[in-house]
């Protein structure tokens, strides 16, 4: 297939449609656009009408996306298609295509003028002359079906694939497979309908599907608890954090041992077809890889590491939408391959489109071409003509007055600019008034974002003698072992854009768990997420479910007792704020730091710890000095008396009633009140994290009016005023 600049990769899955637009430089490409669009309900619910259900997700695809003359590449569930691999005798080149048509009419479990086919060629290897092939089919029935469905809304692509293709092809670019050095990588798609097992090894692929995925899992729920599927549903997607934990998870096992039976069984197949491989390194994607504990049992059953497809490498998202790409990673991957194809970076081109539909788009393409010329001919024509005969008319008729039409248009501007200039000024008549006023327009939001923020970590479930206050109890819980996350720091981000307006959150969070990762997504990650797909009564806004993520390039680890780059004392959280707080110039509407675990409802520290444990309010210890708001003075009789407000500069102070000589008349705050330091939480040489938990909320009702200018005023605007 020929290289075009960008191309839309759109995979239509069970769950959610996801979509991802890239553009080609060179042999590199970059993300200029992606969404996921969850469908209103799983395809897999029982009684649903599947196909209204893809319409209605294609049609909010298509009203935020605008898809017109675009390249689109889409996809084919692996388990509507077939995959089938032979190794080919050593022949000459020009006879392969003959030689594979002999072989998918073997292969294919149907009449081959039934079903479109397609086939990619592999090398056995720089010392072997045999060709490996594979086929790759699927019904002209189910097909034709799919592109009517798509072209409703239309959709009409280019290139259609198998979608454990394209997710080779987006590993083996990502992950650079073709010049691997180490043996064969397995990559495992656990959809919500069925399973495919790609093995990758220099350059080639072997595909195998299983009807085994996300929903055998809520159906086994659904079964041990007889409740209804999309109630299952929810309990699948909540199990971590709910209180039947155990229950779910034992409704469960036998769909995993299934699960694990299908994987050994595909792999011990492929060993026997490739002696002395080696199959060790799995990696994993797909919606399903959700279920908390699922990785950690594939891995103990297999007996090899898989590793989460979380993030990718050689591809991201800048700027706002960063966070929100990264939570949606397991998701794209397929979306990744189909894209990659269609800018022709692919290692398997595979392309199922019917020949006639093709021809078809083509012909459609020209036929506007044509239309185009023969329009701009007679409209030539028609002006040559014309316009001579009104050119003549006008002479004769002596209505040339070219001077008095130019001037009076220019009167009409002047007037135009007057009018406009005028309408401009009157508008901004009580402007900062109304700007201030508006100060109070979302003064519901902050108290709700910090309870949503509390009952997140929350979530964690922390032991009571985390909670208790006392600090003996809390050390005798080994860290790793301690089920809380405190929060250091929390701020957000407001922003406006076409009418949405968006609070993007900021956590700043220090806990001791010994898995870091997967206790944060299974507690406070999963319990935002809940809280983004119910509908909740009375909460001015909504959180943009997509947008939470735990943000693993930021989560470090420290040791009690060592100095390290967010200045960590002996065993005590640091007050630190996030490193990429003061960066981008964000602008934070409200913030708070915070020093109390989770449940335990301490109050609000104001200001940051210092090395030594101190809390230093105002920023200093002085009351009267640098930095504090006012000061008193003794007077005559000894009495206190106030100074007046104080003003920071050169690290004195200056109050409206004293004098230059009263800084000799400070009051030391940490003799006078002392604040205890922070009790140490960690004994020298253990092990804690910080990470930073990031998400968004869409802010619900109508946006407040726009001012004089146009624009809906920020808390900028009304401090200003």
């Amino acid at each position: 297939m020929a290289a075009t600049r960008s191309a839309w990769g759109i995979e239509v899955g069970a769950f959610a449609i996801k979509a991802l637009r890239l553009e080609r430089q060179g042999d590199e490409v970059r993300v200029t656009d992606f969404v996921v669009i969850p469908h209103r309900k799983v395809l897999t619910t029982p009684d649903l009408q599947q196909d209204e259900m893809i319409r209605i997700g294609l049609g909010e695809l298509i009203s935020q996306k605008d898809l017109r003359n675009q390249t689109i590449v889409m996809s084919v569930p692996g388990h509507l298609a077939f995959a089938r691999f032979a190794k080919l005798p050593p022949v000459e080149p020009k006879k392969i295509p003959d030689i594979v048509r002999f072989e998918a009419v073997q292969q294919i479990p149907f009449p081959i003028e039934d079903v479109e086919w397609d086939y990619q060629t592999f090398g056995a290897g720089t010392d072997s002359p045999e060709v490996e092939v594979g086929i790759f089919a699927i019904t002209k029935e189910r097909l034709a079906h799919l592109i009517s469905l798509w072209g409703e809304l239309g959709i009409q692509p280019q290139v259609v694939t198998v979608s454990p293709i394209a997710a080779y092809n987006a590993v083996s670019y990502d992950l650079g497979l073709k010049d691997r050095p180490a043996g064969p990588l397995v990559i495992l798609d656990i959809g919500t309908t069925a399973s495919d097992l790609i093995v990758a090894e220099k350059g080639k692929a072997w595909v195998r599907t299983f009807p085994l995925g996300g929903t055998h899992f809520t159906d086994a729920i659904a079964e041990s608890f007889k409740m209804p599927y999309s109630k299952a549903e929810k309990l699948k997607l909540e199990s971590a954090a709910s209180k039947y934990a155990r229950q779910i998870m034992q409704a469960m096992r036998p769909v995993f041992g299934d699960l694990v039976n299908d994987i050994q069984k595909s792999l011990s197949y492929y060993q026997s077809l490739n002696r002395g491989a080696t199959l060790s390194d799995i990696v994993g994607v797909g919606s399903t890889f959700r279920i908390p504990g699922l990785r950690k049992f594939l891995g103990q059953q297999l007996q090899c590491e898989i590793a989460r497809l979380d993030e990718f490498r050689r591809i991201s998202v800048p700027g706002a939408g960063g966070a929100e790409f990264s939570a949606a990673t397991v998701n794209l991957a397929t979306a990744y391959g189909l894209s990659l194809q269609g800018v022709g970076l692919a290692e398997i081109e595979v392309n199922l489109a019917p020949v006639p539909v093709l021809r078809q788009q083509v012909w459609a393409k020209k036929n506007r071409w044509f239309v185009a010329a023969a329009g701009v001919v007679v409209a030539a024509g028609a002006l040559m003509f014309v316009r001579g005969l009104l050119g003549g008319q006008a002479i004769e008729s002596g209505k040339l007055e070219t001077d008095q039409i130019v001037q009076s248009a220019l009167n009409k501007a002047k007037q135009a600019k007057s009018s406009l200039d005028e309408i401009q000024q009157s508008g901004r008549y009580g402007f900062t008034a109304e700007n201030m006023r508006r100060l109070v327009d979302y003064r519901e939001v902050w108290p709700h974002l910090v309870r949503d923020v509390h009952d997140a970590l929350k979530s964690a479930g922390p032991q009571p003698a985390l909670v208790a206050g006392d600090l003996a109890a809390i050390t005798a819980i080994a860290p790793q072992d301690r089920r809380w996350v405190m929060l250091e720091d929390l701020g957000a981000r407001y922003s406006n854009q076409q009418g949405t307006r968006r609070i993007a959150v900021t956590m700043a969070v220090e806990f001791s768990h010994r898995d870091p990762q997967d206790f944060l997504n299974t507690t406070v990650c999963e319990w935002l997420r809940k809280a983004a797909r119910e509908d909740r009564s009375g909460v001015p806004y909504k959180i943009v479910e997509n947008t939470v993520s735990l943000n693993v390039d930021r989560l470090v680890t420290l040791t009690a007792g060592q100095a390290s780059g967010a200045g960590a004392d002996a065993g005590a959280a640091t007050g630190t704020r996030p490193a990429d707080r003061d960066q981008g110039g964000d602008e934070f509407v409200g913030g708070a730091s915070f020093g109390s675990a989770t449940g335990a409802g301490g109050g609000e520290m104001k200001g940051r710890r210092t090395g030594g444990g101190q809390v230093k309010a105002g920023g200093s210890g002085m009351l009267g000095g640098a930095g504090a708001d006012g000061g008193f003075v003794p007077d005559q009789d000894g009495r206190d008396v106030p100074t007046g407000p104080t003003t920071r500069r050169g690290g004195r102070s200056r109050g409206g009633g004293g004098t230059p000589e009263g800084e000799a008349a400070k009051v030391d705050l940490d003799k006078l009140a002392p604040i205890p330091g922070m009790p140490s939480l960690y004994a020298d040489g253990q092990k804690f994290h910080q990470g930073v938990i990031t998400f968004t909320v869409e802010l619900i009702g109508g946006a407040p009016t726009v001012g004089g200018d146009g624009s809906e005023p920020t808390e900028g605007d009304a401090s200003e005023s």
